[in-house]
């Protein structure tokens, strides 16, 4: 389109190739407007004109690539950067339209509707931490602590929202946080930002392996012979078959079971908070007013409802896999819905049942007998899917870095080289976990760090980069300015 831009481009300032000008003119317009018609205005234009892609500058001056593929199975893998790992240079035809050697191998299959994103990031953010939020709750009180969890609400789907505008309006053939960061500021940026989300992606699968270890042990909580590092290793043996799974799309319906389970679990002790059947020693009445209290507490009470919204890291690679990415924001609304009822229901009622002094973790406010163990196990079910769905992008990049060649397979070998990387993921992180004596604290560190950045920093930066490159930002609302700002 004359005098359109994109990035730093002009694109009528780039020159047509001389035999396409040729040959289309050769097969006539009426052919060209039919191609068009099927493949998208934007994907002819890609495909007519491979410069568009600037790799030399390390940029991507157009954002109008299409990912779909049409790959069943469950082995299929995600596709977690849009460079390629062979020489680190862009993909220049990410469509598998017609690829060169008649395998697709470098887009996502698009296979997930709606529901089934709603159901992984349900399964992703709603978990142990809505069991905490009572406590959260005491230390703000109904009105702060409400509030907070309602703006909190809010502003994560924004974030979201302005991820999904990013990718549908911009970047179509972004892949990850990493890949935008590279799109943005180059190569020295990407792995910044994906050193970050690693190193919170593998902290939370090894705190996830110790959930699960605490989480056997509540429920079989009569076998005192069992030492905890057994229960650890218990629970690494539960991940393993349920880690080979390679795409969000084959966990999405386990994603549901997850979700459920948290669902019975909170309906299970609500009601043994409304029966009086919990193990609170002292009711202290709850207040409607902040409780006095140092500052630190305050703000660490604020931070752990963030906390218990956090999972906008894997975003992209969930609309990577949806067959029309553009209903990111529906599965997205759906799901802050339910977690926005289920964590105001289960702060408030264990925070009005409960007390000033309600326990920290609400599970242990059960009595130890088989209502316990039932919750436990039902945690248990939810804990196992919020690392797998954690571990799929790291375990890509592992499997990409030990065995290139097999990532994309289905065969005996790539399944096999798959369980290698995540039992040497799953191990190494049991013995970090269990090792190293100030884990807990390390985690919770860099928790902190990835947290905020995660879900303000970068949704905001991303869209304000890309509307300034594509010429947008005067044309920005003043309310999205002050969002971001």
């Amino acid at each position: 389109m004359a005098g359109e831009k994109e990035g730093d481009v002009e694109m009528s300032a780039v020159p047509r190739p001389e035999g396409q000008h040729q040959l289309g003119e050769s097969l006539g317009q009426s052919i060209r407007g039919a191609a068009a018609a099927v493949l998208g205005a934007e994907q002819m234009r890609a495909l007519e004109d491979p410069s568009l892609i600037n790799s030399t500058r390390g940029s991507v001056l157009g954002g109008s690539f299409g990912s779909k593929v049409h790959i069943a199975g469950a082995s299929r893998s995600l596709v977690s950067s849009l460079r390629n790992p062979e020489d680190g240079s862009i993909r220049e035809n990410i469509t598998e339209l017609h690829p060169e050697n008649g395998q697709a191998d470098y887009g996502p299959a698009r296979v997930s509707n709606w529901w089934n994103t709603s159901f992984i990031i349900m399964a992703e953010i709603m978990g142990t931490g809505i069991l905490s939020l009572p406590s959260t709750m005491a230390g703000l009180g109904y009105i702060l602590g409400s509030f907070s969890i309602v703006v909190f609400a809010i502003g994560v789907y924004y974030a979201g929202f302005i991820l999904s505008k990013v990718k549908n309006r911009y970047y179509k053939q972004v892949l990850s946080y990493g890949d935008m960061s590279y799109i943005i500021h180059g190569e020295v940026f990407e792995k910044f930002t994906r050193g970050l989300l690693y190193a919170n992606w593998y902290s939370l699968m090894c705190y996830y392996i110790l959930a699960l270890a605490s989480c056997l042990m509540s429920a079989f909580y009569w076998r005192t012979d069992i030492c905890f590092w057994m229960w650890g290793l218990m629970a690494v043996a539960i991940l393993v078959p349920f880690a080979q799974p390679r795409t969000f799309h084959a966990i999405s319906f386990f994603s549901l079971l997850s979700t459920v389970s948290i669902i019975v679990a909170v309906a299970i002790i609500a009601a043994a908070f409304i029966t009086g059947t919990t193990t609170e020693e002292e009711f202290v009445p709850p207040t409607w007013k902040v409780p006095q209290q140092p500052f630190l507490a305050g703000y660490s009470n604020i931070a752990n409802i963030l906390f218990a919204f956090q999972g906008q890291s894997e975003f992209y690679e969930m609309m990577g896999e949806m067959k029309n990415p553009k209903k990111f924001t529906l599965s997205l609304g759906v799901a802050q819905i339910v977690m926005v009822v289920m964590y105001l229901f289960t702060a408030v009622l264990a925070y009005h049942y409960g007390g000033a002094d309600v326990n920290g973790f609400v599970l242990y406010s059960l009595p130890t007998n088989r209502l316990r163990t039932v919750c436990a196990l039902l945690i248990a079910i939810h804990i196992v899917v919020a690392y797998i769905i954690t571990g799929q992008p790291l375990t890509y990049k592992l499997h990409q870095a030990m065995s290139p060649r097999t990532l994309h397979a289905s065969g005996a070998k790539s399944a096999l080289v798959h369980l290698g990387t995540t039992l040497m993921i799953l191990i190494v992180g049991y013995v970090v976990a269990n090792v190293i004596p100030f884990f807990s604290d390390m985690q919770g560190i860099i928790a902190a760090l990835a947290a905020s950045a995660i879900v303000f920093f970068y949704p905001s930066y991303f869209y304000m980069s890309s509307a300034k490159r594509a010429g947008d930002w005067a044309g920005v609302p003043i309310y999205e300015k002050i969002y971001i700002y």
